[in-house]
């Protein structure tokens, strides 16, 4: 299923429901609802692949807004949705394609929406291919980046400067480079560095980079940064139709969780300040 992958005889699997009950659904609150897969697939997941400049990235998007809404839980199962509707002959290669781009959604946000929000989609997912008898992947597959590297600071504030360029807010960096050093390092380093501005050596461009941490920060309901990086979408070419729809899903995601994002953001109103901040 996954080249390079290590498999060991079946009865050494595991049940993925009892896997899924131990380590991914502890997290759930009560009362809130279960997969739904006509809802969550056919609903949502098709709303975004149908979506202009998301017919690549609909299920990783999806993924990122489960995870910011604390429902990690719902992505292992997304992803088992789209292995029983893929076919021969392509299907391993296919079932490869999806898990490294989850993957990869998943290491672009985890800075921005927190550790515990995107551990239990990493066991759930690690846990399908336990499931499956797969039990270790080759070195090469296990760290693509193979490491942290010295100019990865460097790269950081590069790509950060890309992405913010469509926004007026050097302040709020100079403070947080200013009081909290270490965390501005570590941002810039990791979040902005290893983790972003090396994803385009994997699977994604810097746009739907973007487009996937906007998503998260949206269905996070933080207000103020995803403002900006809506921004960075639109100077990243993104019409406002296509923010709108994103908008959408993330609040038809919120409503059937009983939940509120935050209020309705105004995507013409954000385009137009993009705009003049890039012809400065």
């Amino acid at each position: 299923m996954l080249a390079d992958a290590t498999s060991e005889p079946m009865s050494s699997t595991l049940n993925f429901d009892a896997f899924l009950a131990r380590y991914v659904d502890t997290n759930i609150n009560l009362g809130s609802p279960l997969f739904d897969e006509p809802f969550l697939v056919g609903n949502l997941l098709c709303e975004l692949n149908k979506t202009e400049g998301m017919e690549k990235i609909g299920v990783c998007v999806l993924a990122a807004m489960c995870c910011a809404m604390k429902r990690a839980d719902l992505v292992p199962r997304l992803f088992l949705c789209l292995t029983k509707t893929v076919h021969e002959p392509n299907s391993a290669d296919t079932i490869s394609k999806h898990f490294w781009e989850l993957r990869e959604a998943i290491n672009i946000i985890w800075p921005f929406v927190g550790v515990p929000q995107v551990i239990p989609a990493c066991l759930g997912v690690a846990g399908y291919f336990e499931s499956k008898g797969i039990m270790a992947l080759s070195p090469e597959k296990t760290l693509t980046r193979h490491g942290i590297r010295p100019e990865d600071a460097d790269l950081g504030w590069q790509t950060r400067k890309e992405i913010y360029k469509a926004s007026a807010n050097s302040e709020v960096f100079r403070m947080l480079s200013t009081y909290f050093g270490d965390f501005s390092h570590a941002l810039d380093s990791i979040g902005f560095g290893y983790n972003i501005g090396r994803a385009t050596e994997v699977c994604f461009s810097l746009a739907e980079v973007e487009m996937i941490l906007t998503s998260s920060l949206i269905a996070l309901g933080a207000t103020r940064q995803a403002g900006s990086h809506i921004k960075a979408c639109i100077a990243f070419g993104y019409p406002v139709r296509t923010l709108e729809a994103v908008t959408k899903v993330a609040h038809t995601l919120a409503q059937w969780q009983g939940i509120q994002v935050s209020p309705s953001i105004d995507i013409d109103r954000l385009a137009d300040e993009a705009q003049r901040e890039m012809q400065r």
